[in-house]
């Protein structure tokens, strides 16, 4: 798998950083800076933790052409429309193409300056252009937020890891734990007096409607048991008597 993100020419070292942050985050390690204003190693590691092999390893050109000799597919980041429109892409669906073409060659994603983007000439050099949408009343995004949303979609479009099981699991509440937890919960609403102005049989169907569609497990219908039954024994040791 062949990504390289490509910097062209960045102002901020601060956008380096947050670049450098996305790409850990989302699992790409190649990044080419074209002609920087600045590039301090010190200060991008303050931003950007655990960014040392980047930083390290990040290719320095004099000029775009030269950053992108050797790729075989440049994809251009930018906030403009073109008259012509070829092969214009959202995120979400230039992720999927870059993934497949990134298995048989280099693919580069290329964002230029903070202030003006990429021009027309440098668009040229693009394979596709990839614009992100926004809101009219403000369509630009920065440099960190481009790449970040851009690298996101990346992620997405391939094996996403899934979440993490609970550390315990548990089985299903049967129907016999279920009934004596209404009893239970019908019970403590009885000795607070909740039922005084109420009907006992509409609130508790109220109550299994909402356990049918919360499904609790054994352990958390246990957990309302406890509390239920709390309730009274609280109201015994305080010597309060049923009504």
């Amino acid at each position: 798998m062949s990504v390289t993100v490509v910097l062209h020419p960045t102002r901020d070292v601060v956008n380096i950083a947050v670049v450098m942050r996305a790409m850990q985050n989302f699992g790409l390690t190649r990044l080419r800076l074209v002609a920087p204003h600045e590039f301090t190693p010190y200060r991008i590691e303050g931003i950007a933790h655990k960014s040392q092999s980047l930083v390290r390893n990040a290719e320095i050109f004099d000029d775009l052409d030269s950053a992108l000799a050797d790729l075989n597919h440049v994809v251009g980041m930018t906030a403009r429309g073109r008259a012509a429109k070829r092969n214009m892409q959202r995120p979400r669906d230039a992720a999927t193409d870059i993934r497949a073409l990134a298995e048989v060659g280099r693919v580069g994603i290329l964002f230029g300056p903070e202030d003006k983007g990429l021009t027309n000439a440098e668009l040229d050099r693009c394979d596709r252009i990839v614009t992100i949408p926004t809101s009219p009343d403000n369509p630009s995004l920065n440099l960190a937020q481009a790449a970040t949303v851009m690298l996101y979609e990346y992620f997405l479009s391939g094996e996403v890891p899934a979440f993490k099981s609970p550390r315990r699991d548990a089985s299903p509440a049967t129907r016999e734990m279920l009934e004596e937890l209404y009893r239970d919960v019908e019970i403590a609403l009885e000795r607070i007096e909740f039922f005084k102005s109420r009907t006992n049989v509409g609130i508790m169907r109220t109550v299994r409607e909402l356990m049918h569609r919360a499904t609790p497990d054994d352990r958390e219908t246990a957990l309302l048991r406890a509390m239920s039954r709390e309730v009274v024994n609280f109201l015994n040791r305080k010597g309060i008597s049923a009504p």
